[in-house]
């Protein structure tokens, strides 16, 4: 069987031949006037001999769902929420260049309310509790949550965890912060490992 693949990506609508040329395939559809074009983005894939062409699908990006587990880095802090550019998704290294906001506030009553102290470049975990028009929102108020690792904000060195806080073990400045129970290089080193697979 000849077949023929072209790995230019092709939107929906793009025209991919005409009914002279080729039959149309799957992820194709026909116009009067006889032109086929596509109905996925993908690529096209051509069988000479059978003179069929189709749009091989091209894979979709992973997208976050209620629950699901979001590691990222805070890319922007705002007045009362940050937002975080997502590397992973319940452990699966992510490339869709998808970003989620979480609240800076944390806490219970109206008297409990704390606002946490963030840096960008903080490594985050949180939880998707929300898709609502369009946006990712994600809470870090739980245990397992919040920041997950950190350099120092004094001279850029190696943290570790003190209580609530992070404490430098090069210039021993410190700074308190949410943390995740299990904070640490060697954790986020652990989630990109197996994101990897």
């Amino acid at each position: 069987m000849s077949k023929k693949s072209n790995n230019n990506v092709i939107l929906p609508g793009e025209q991919v031949a005409s009914i002279e040329e080729f039959e149309g395939g799957k992820n194709t559809y026909l116009l009067q006037d006889g032109i086929i074009r596509s109905a996925a983005v993908g690529t096209k894939a051509i069988d000479l001999k059978r003179r069929i062409i189709k749009i091989e699908p091209k894979k979709a990006p992973m997208l976050p769902k209620i629950g699901d587990i979001l590691v990222g880095y805070v890319e922007m802090i705002f007045a009362s929420m940050i937002s975080v550019k997502v590397l992973y998704i319940n452990g699966v290294k992510s490339n869709s260049g998808f970003s989620a906001i979480a609240s800076m506030r944390v806490g219970g009553g109206r008297d409990r309310r704390e606002r946490l102290i963030f840096r960008t470049g903080d490594i985050i975990r949180g939880r998707v509790t929300s898709l609502l028009n369009s946006t990712v929102h994600m809470t870090i108020a739980e245990r397992e949550f919040g920041v997950l690792y950190t350099t120092c904000f004094m001279c850029g060195g190696d943290t570790v965890k003190v209580n609530d806080t992070v404490k430098c073990v090069e210039c021993g400045a410190w700074e308190p912060r949410k943390l995740t129970n299990d904070y640490g290089k060697e954790t986020f080193r652990q989630i990109f490992r197996e994101g990897g697979k």
